[in-house]
């Protein structure tokens, strides 16, 4: 058999790759045995921090003795790339078994599989260990249906900040619990949640958040309610609160445990089967619909409920005006202040621009969601009243507020004197411009002249920083910005990434959020610059605007304003008090 030299391997045939490398099966020389190598590209051993966790954490695998892991043999780094040596298993791929299948693999191999990922889960846990990457496709499974574990690369030690790759996501989104997003620290019921998301799958044949972009993606895991079994098969019904449990956006709330996890699905699979149309389906049913009204009490239950719907469904119009009573979680005060007109409504109208991503944008199921929504959400539950979003162009969003077709304007809106001519605004972020641009390449804001530059239509970005750019580079005697205008934010970012402009320029949480989401496809291009706040444009002299600045002084008293700007990861921009018209420029 032809092979490959490597170090005092012989690399036999290729028998996976990803993004973390590629595994052969090879020949030790020194061992005389045939084994499963994984070899990791070459950037990683540059990166002395990655390194030094790969090492670490090899060692920590290697010393795990439980059935359902695959043994290590040995590690390090051979002509500049880090390798892992592991038993070669003959065994088939779970991934590769449900993209065969495209259907459901049925509930009983489900729960079997996920018991025996669980014990070997369990072993790493009681050692500090996390693996960070559990996925159908690290599931190998034998002949007589033994599971191992497999790809310990990107596990962490549980307590241990940072250490990753500046630039990438590690992971796989489909299967990431919610903390991966938002930048905390990391433990145990992160591997929970995703083999939680591995049960799911494996019982229905469909991911729990299937989503066309990475946007959509992490919005699913962050606020879209857990999807349930039974919505798939009603004969799932009994797995709909293993799920729910084991998929709860809070570590706190989920099982503590791989095994408690693995015990309550073996619970449900004996569990007697319910009929479609039973009354016990449609107790189980409207009993699933209460909470979400209860939970409305709590700030950060809203913030998920409301994130998760887009809009609220509840009409309080509905019954008319006269005597209608406040919703139990307003401010009667503050919700005396709104002007008649609106109030009678019952509802505000609220102008916005999608795309935006992590501002507004939707997420898989078509919900509107992000750090915009979740706020105004929040802000007019204070005053007694119902989010109304309409979807328009961002250029008709101030006309619209002007002519009364709009109440206020929630779409990352700068506040500017030259706007405040038109409408009035309260502040409640401040945001900058920043660029990105792709790996490999040098340019920046100060290096722009005769480059293509995307930028969104009708943001500051197109209206005045490249005009002014432009006329800068033409008066130094060089070649001008060459803008490219793009009808949404999706569009530029995703223009970039293809390699269709040079660099890109967005206000910086938008920037910010895509680079997190390209997983290394783009870097930053330069500071944060021209910081400016961001505000809700309401009529000129309208007393909304008091009601709306007194609605977010008291979300920031409670601590909500806090909690949605760090759930999107703008918590960067967040102000210290709202304004009236707050222009800085």
């Amino acid at each position: 058999m032809n092979a490959t030299p490597f170090g005092h391997y012989r690399l036999q045939k290729l028998i996976g790759q990803g993004g973390m490398g590629e595994v052969y099966q090879a020949y030790d020389t020194r061992t005389d045995r045939i084994v499963a190598l994984k070899v990791l590209p070459h950037h990683m051993a540059a990166d002395e921090t990655f390194q030094a966790r790969f090492r670490r954490e090899s060692q920590a695998a290697a010393g795990l003795n439980d059935p359902h892991v695959v043994p290590i043999h040995g590690f390090g780094e051979i002509d500049g790339r880090l390798y892992l040596d592991m038993r070669l298993i003959e065994g088939r791929n779970l991934g590769t078994m449900l993209a065969d299948s495209e259907k459901p693999l049925g509930a009983p191999f489900a729960v079997t599989i996920v018991e025996q990922v669980a014990h070997a889960l369990d072993a790493a846990h009681a050692t500090g260990l996390i693996h960070r990457d559990i996925k159908p496709s690290n599931i190998l499974i034998t002949g007589r249906d033994f599971v191992y574990l497999i790809d310990f690369g990107l596990a962490r030690t549980a307590g241990e900040q940072g250490l990753t790759t500046a630039g990438s996501t590690l992971g796989t989104l489909a299967y990431m619990a919610p903390e991966r997003f938002e930048g905390g620290e990391v433990d145990f019921r992160s591997d929970i949640y995703a083999l939680t998301c591995v049960l799911y799958e494996c019982l229905t044949g469909k991911r729990p958040y299937p989503a066309d972009s990475l946007e959509q993606q992490i919005a699913g895991h962050m606020v879209t309610p857990v999807p349930r079994p039974s919505d798939v098969d009603p004969r799932l019904a009994a797995f709909d609160e293993v799920i729910a449990k084991g998929m709860a956006k809070k570590p706190a709330k989920r099982y503590q445990s791989a095994g408690e996890l693995a015990a309550a699905a073996r619970r449900a699979l004996n569990a007697p089967v319910r009929r479609p149309g039973s009354t016990s389906r449609h107790a189980a049913r409207s009993e699933r619909r209460l909470p979400k009204r209860a939970l409305a009490v709590a700030a950060a239950a809203v913030l998920l409920v409301a994130g998760g719907l887009g809009i609220w469904t509840w009409a309080p119009w509905a019954d008319g005006p006269e005597g209608r009573p406040l919703p139990d979680d307003a401010v009667e005060s503050i919700a005396a202040t709104v002007p008649d007109d609106i109030r009678d409504t019952g509802r505000l109208v609220i102008g916005v621009n999608v795309p935006y991503a992590p501002m507004e944008f939707k997420n898989a199921d078509g919900q509107l969601v992000g750090f915009d929504v979740d706020l105004m959400d929040a802000v007019t539950r204070v005053l007694g009243l119902v989010p109304d979003y309409r979807d328009t162009s961002f250029e008709k969003i101030l006309p619209s507020v002007v002519d009364g077709s709009f109440d206020v304007g929630s779409s990352s809106v700068t506040d500017t004197r030259e706007r405040e001519q038109l409408v009035d605004f309260v502040t409640y972020l401040e945001a900058g411009t920043q660029w990105a641009r792709r790996p490999g390449t040098s340019l920046g804001p100060a290096s722009a002249c005769g480059l293509k530059i995307g930028v969104a239509q009708g943001t500051l970005q197109e209206t005045e920083e490249m005009p002014a750019k432009s006329g800068q580079c033409t008066a130094a005697g060089m070649a001008p910005v060459e803008m490219v205008v793009y009808a949404s934010q999706d569009e530029v970012t995703a223009a970039l990434i293809a390699g269709e402009i040079d660099a890109m320029s967005a206000d910086s949480p938008v920037t910010g959020f895509a680079i997190k989401l390209s997983r290394g496809e783009l870097v930053p291009a330069g500071d944060v610059f021209d910081s400016a706040p961001y505000g809700w444009p309401v009529r000129k002299g309208s007393a909304l605007a008091e009601s709306l600045r007194l609605a977010l002084e008291h979300l920031m008293e409670t601590g909500e304003y806090r909690t949605i700007a760090t759930m999107w990861g703008v918590e960067r921009g967040m102000i210290d008090a709202p304004a009236i018209n707050g222009a800085t420029r």
